[in-house]
């Protein structure tokens, strides 16, 4: 999970892209505004730390 570089995508707003890195694929999103890519990386965040702890 991270932002991506500017070179790397073409996005219609760079400043609200994100992108989850998955073991088959890179997902590249766009939120809304600013607030709302916060809380999507860390509900993103929290539920793939929920599921390491699970699988441990």
């Amino acid at each position: 999970l991270g932002l991506p570089s500017s070179s790397s995508c073409a996005s219609p707003n760079p400043a609200l892209t994100f992108c989850v890195k998955t073991h088959d694929r890179l997902y590249y999103m766009v939120a809304p505004s600013a607030e709302a890519m916060r809380i999507w990386m860390d509900v993103i965040v929290t539920g793939a730390e929920g599921y390491t702890q699970f699988m441990n």
